[in-house]
């Protein structure tokens, strides 16, 4: 460790708040923000002008990469009433604005595509949710039913639009949204998922079928040329049983399946899990060479500064309190750029 006062060299943070270029995408810094506000658009999914003010507010204040909040990619796996949404041509206008707001003040910009599965309800999304099983969030939600295979072959194709949407409106890169309990969150948890089919519990290939064809079938589209990346947690997993082995395979399969880029969510970045001696960046670091975003209660310059001398990720992805702190950018630069001589 270096002494108090001086910040250790690593090739991450040494470029942490220098322009950077991965996979194209062309950054100010490695600053991420992810989403810190859900559910400010219009009841169409249309894009506010409040939204757009939050994250060209965001970029001015000097976040290199944002990462939009979560759009549903179809009606039926809508969550909330006015959550933002890219599943109709009426939603383009609103984002191309967002899209070019946020470029004009120097930094990257993409988008989450999700669909909520069961965790919604009829309500919100039109019809009896949809789910990997019978299930019920609360008292919110709906019971949801089972999907079949035409429910699957429909819920690609949506995000297959979704992405060709994302693409026309000029974001820099997508996400899809395998976290947040989300549909295909619930397909990867063993108490959501209690299928007795290709797309249940057996093994981690069948809980990932439905996000391993969802993401092959992007890659097929010549209309999308953006990286393609993937949010996911197993945090809340471990408990049941998620081995390294799993998490192995959940990387391999994906990036066969296409993925360019990960964005493992963690408790904290630098808590062990598994019980051993590496966090889940690190974990992550044995399992791909794809570039990686690093996340997980990143609200300090001390918390930076140790993740990011880990050397692993390309983005950082800061704690959303850590944005309303004055000056937070000026603060952060000066806590860890290295002195001049």
């Amino acid at each position: 460790m270096a002494a108090s006062g001086t910040p250790p060299s690593s090739s991450k943070l040494t470029t942490l708040f220098q322009p950077v270029s991965v996979l194209n995408i062309q950054m100010p810094n490695r600053i991420m923000a992810t989403p810190s506000i859900e559910n400010q658009a219009d009841t169409d999914g249309t894009v506010t002008p409040a939204l757009i003010r939050h994250y060209t507010g965001l970029a001015q204040d000097g976040v290199g990469t944002l990462v939009v909040e979560s759009a549903y990619v179809a009606r039926q796996g809508r969550g909330h009433a006015t959550q933002l949404g890219i599943s109709e041509e009426e939603h383009l206008e609103g984002l191309a604005k967002l899209v070019t707001a946020v470029k004009k003040e120097g930094s990257a910009i993409g988008i989450r595509l999700s669909h909520a599965g069961a965790k919604t309800s009829e309500e919100v999304c039109g019809e009896t949710p949809v789910g990997p099983s019978i299930l019920n969030f609360g008292r919110d939600f709906d019971v949801s039913r089972e999907f079949d295979q035409d429910d699957c072959e429909e819920i690609i194709l949506h995000f297959v639009h979704a992405a060709e949407r994302a693409q026309e409106v000029g974001m820099d890169f997508i996400q899809i949204n395998g976290g947040d309990q989300q549909l295909l969150d619930q397909c990867l948890s063993l108490k959501f998922n209690g299928r007795d089919d290709e797309y249940g519990p057996g093994d981690i290939e069948s809980r990932l079928r439905l996000g391993l064809d969802i993401v092959r079938a992007i890659r097929k589209r010549e209309s999308v040329k953006i990286p393609l990346g993937y949010y996911f947690t197993i945090m809340d997993k471990i408990e049941d049983g998620f081995t390294p082995e799993e998490l192995q395979a959940l990387f391999q399969q994906l990036e066969q399946a296409g993925v360019d880029l990960f964005h493992p969510l963690a408790i904290h970045a630098m808590n062990r899990c598994f019980d051993g001696e590496l966090c889940m960046l690190q974990w992550a670091g044995k399992f791909t060479k794809r570039p990686l975003i690093s996340e997980g209660n990143i609200k300090s310059p001390q918390i930076l500064q140790e993740s990011a001398e880990l050397d692993l990720a390309e983005w950082y992805a800061l704690e959303r309190g850590m944005f309303t702190r004055p000056q937070w950018y000026s603060f952060l630069k000066r806590k860890l750029t290295p002195p001049k001589h």
